[in-house]
């Protein structure tokens, strides 16, 4: 063998007993692998970087090392829930492979949800200003949320949208917001919800000109009737009409007109103009009254007065003469017949001429006027007359004058006059005994005179020839006057007959203004039923509309100057017999027939022409004629309504049909109760206070009696109306929802 060979067997060798030696020493040392222990987390918790729920370690004799990285598969469904696996792999010194798994479990988020910060409230100005949520500033448009990764959550929203007028609006925005991962089958846990409030409002006031200061007169002492236009604005720069009251207690409506009956004095009245939402502009102004009635006078007719002689030129003869007159002396008995004394006697307007001075120039009989004033400044006067005489003082060239005689009071010219009319309702149908009356506007002043004569014992003066002043009597005649002043109002009444007309027939004064009004009344309930309360329930809910003035007049239940939920209220306890009558001043309102209105609604807005005026009687007047609008009484013109309303038109009175429900007021769910002797398809219907229909559902009524249980908890909260229709009946009446 050479020696290569046997150096390569001895190193061969060498090797072999090396690896001998090895495998005894691995066959001493244990291997194991060491995995980490599963966990359960939330989905709150970190799911990526998982070394912290521990690693894999190897331990090998008495050597721990790190087992390397592990295969890392997520098992997670879209909502992050599920497990995660980390999976080490190794080999030993033997060539033999060692596994081991840790599984993460991964649980949906907490109950609690997520914590939203959900779009405030929020008032936007203008008429239509934008209001989608993408329109609107951040932490008014959207909701949000924190972002865990635990959830899926998508929003969305629905409006309700409230009108008060066209310058106030409010939306109530219901938002929702709806966890995908969290959905089951409770409806409570599987939204969130929130309502947003976001108020559209004009702030800009009304152009108003306030009327100016009115001033009338009395004549009967207490008031007086006052008739004004109306106070009419133009419309709001978001259209619409501005709503007008005024606080007048004598006004005869509380709408824009303050006509009525205001007593002597000065009534501060105001004008209330609501705009916006709430805002109220005010507009002043003042009636005063003034106390027309004059005093009554009374004068004597005619006083005899002798001049006393005046020597002017001091020569010792008289060549002039002079007597003064006050005129308190010449009263014989004026009064004022309201009371207002003291009075003052003045030979004029101007109440300081209390006395004249007569002379020669006056030498005869003198006309004169005696004015009478009261304490409140009202005037009036009599005619006397001043006999100025030169008797005893015998003065020379002072001589009498051609005395005019005093003007004698014409009365009115009575002559025969005959009125006409009728008083027929809507329908042509005439109104018998209804009142009807006659008055005439300005007092009737007539004057009635008594003359007497008598003697009277005259002092008369005169100067003798010794230059000294001596007095004398004589006897001289005297006629006195009394005249009486009489004022009254001339009124006539009648009644129309069966064909609904009527005559005044009496004497009547000519060339003088009157005015003619009729008044009726009959059974509360007459002429008013089921079908009127079921057409302004309509009318209020936007589906039919009015067009004749006579049905808006009808509708306005508590005349007030609009139609709204009160009215439909107090119609329908009317009609259910909760009340025993309709709230306001009218039964029925009897109206001038020439009352024209274009636009029909605009009769809620003025004074009513209840009186028609005359300017004079004569042969040629025509005849004067009311037509007769029973309040309520809204279904007696049906073929003024824009739409078909046969089957309401048949509907009568509530007999057989009985619906009840319990609990009232209630939560959520109410049980239904209907008794009817027939039974049947019926029709449930349910509105707000505004007659706006908010559900409606066909119902199958049984033979006699019936019981369901309605969900209606999405009917918005406060008071609603319910409507059940069966076989042309219905029953109606108020439910509450409480929330």
């Amino acid at each position: 063998m050479n020696a290569n060979l046997l150096k390569h067997r001895f190193y061969l060798t060498l090797f072999s007993m090396t690896l001998l030696v090895l495998q005894s020493s691995a066959e001493e040392w244990p291997f194991s692998l060491n995995c980490p222990k599963d966990v359960t987390v939330s989905c709150h918790d970190e799911i990526w970087n998982l070394s912290i729920y521990g690693n894999a370690t190897i331990t090998e004799g008495y050597k721990t090392y790190s087992a390397g990285t592990p295969v890392v598969k997520y098992f997670l469904n879209s909502c992050n829930s599920g497990y995660i696996t980390r999976t080490w792999m190794v080999e030993d010194n033997m060539w033999r492979w060692h596994s081991c798994t840790q599984t993460i479990y991964v649980s949906p988020g907490s109950a609690s949800g997520p914590y939203i910060t959900w779009p405030q409230d929020i008032e936007l100005t203008g008429c239509n200003p934008q209001t989608s949520p993408n329109q609107l500033p951040p932490g008014y448009n959207y909701p949000e949320w924190d972002n865990t990764g635990c959830g899926m959550y998508g929003k969305s929203y629905s409006d309700m949208l409230f009108t008060v007028n066209s310058q106030c609006k409010k939306i109530m925005r219901t938002w929702k917001v709806m966890d995908w991962c969290t959905t089951t089958s409770s409806y409570s846990n599987t939204f969130y919800k929130h309502v947003q409030f976001i108020y559209i409002v004009n702030n800009i006031p009304p152009v108003v000109n306030c009327p100016a200061n009115i001033t009338i007169e009395s004549i009967n002492c207490q008031n007086a009737y006052l008739t004004t236009n109306s106070l009419t604005l133009a419309p709001g720069t978001c259209g619409g009409e501005f709503e007008i009251t005024n606080n007048s207690p004598y006004a005869t409506s509380k709408g824009n007109n303050i006509s009525g009956t205001y007593p002597i004095g000065t009534t501060k009245v105001s004008y209330s103009i609501r705009y916006g939402c709430g805002k109220t502009f005010y507009c002043n102004t003042n009636v005063t009254v003034l106390n027309g009635a004059k005093p009554v006078p009374y004068c004597l007719g005619e006083i005899v007065t002798a001049l006393m002689g005046v020597d002017t030129d001091k020569d010792g003869k008289f060549d002039n003469g002079m007597v003064e007159i006050w005129a308190k002396d010449l009263n014989k008995g004026s009064h004022s017949k309201c009371g207002n004394h003291p009075l003052k006697f003045s030979f004029s307007k101007n109440v300081n001429e209390t006395y004249r001075i007569f002379t020669c120039d006056h030498i005869g009989k003198n006309n004169v006027e005696i004015w009478v004033t009261d304490s409140e400044g009202a005037q009036t006067f009599c005619m006397t007359e001043i006999n100025v005489q030169n008797n005893g003082a015998n003065i020379p060239n002072c001589k009498p004058k051609t005395a005019t005689p005093p003007p004698t009071p014409v009365a009115p010219i009575v002559t025969s006059r005959r009125l006409n009319g009728t008083v027929t309702t809507i329908t042509d149908k005439p109104l018998e005994q209804v009142d009807v009356k006659l008055e005439y506007k300005d007092a009737i002043i007539t004057y009635t005179s008594k003359f007497d004569t008598i003697e009277t014992l005259l002092l008369d003066s005169f100067i003798n020839a010794s230059g000294y002043k001596l007095y004398r009597y004589t006897y001289g005649k005297k006629i006195n006057e009394k005249r009486d002043t009489n004022t009254s109002f001339i009124t006539r009444s009648v009644k129309t007959i069966v064909d609904g007309k009527f005559k005044f027939d009496t004497s009547a004064l000519a060339n003088k203004s009157a005015f003619v009004s009729a008044t009726y009344s009959d059974s509360t309930h007459s002429h008013i039923d089921q079908k009127d309360v079921l057409l302004l329930q309509k009318f209020l809910a936007g589906e039919i509309t009015f067009s004749s003035y006579q049905q808006y007049l009808a509708s306005d239940i508590d005349e007030n100057g609009r139609i709204d939920e009160t009215d439909l209220q107090a119609l329908t306890d009317l009609v259910e017999k909760r009340i025993a009558g309709l709230p306001g001043s009218f039964q029925w309102f009897l109206l001038d027939t020439k009352a024209a209105y274009p636009n029909p609604s605009d009769v809620l807005k003025g004074s009513l022409p209840l009186k028609i005026s005359l300017d004079s009687i004569t042969s040629t007047t025509p005849d004067v004629n009311f037509v007769a609008i029973k309040k309520g009484n809204i279904s007696v013109d049906q073929g003024s309504i824009k739409e078909d309303l046969q089957t309401e038109s048949r509907i009568q009175p509530v007999k057989d049909l009985i619906a009840v429900f319990n609990p009232n007021p209630y939560n959520d769910k109410v049980i239904l109760s209907i008794s009817h002797p027939q039974g049947g398809a019926g029709i449930l219907s349910m509105l707000d206070m505004n007659g706006r229909e908010l559900y409606k559902n066909t119902i199958n009524i049984d033979l006699g009696s019936f019981e369901s249980i309605i969900d209606l908890s999405e009917l918005p909260s406060g008071m609603l109306f319910y409507k059940v229709v069966l076989r042309d009946q219905v029953a109606s009446g108020k439910l509450i929802h409480l929330k």
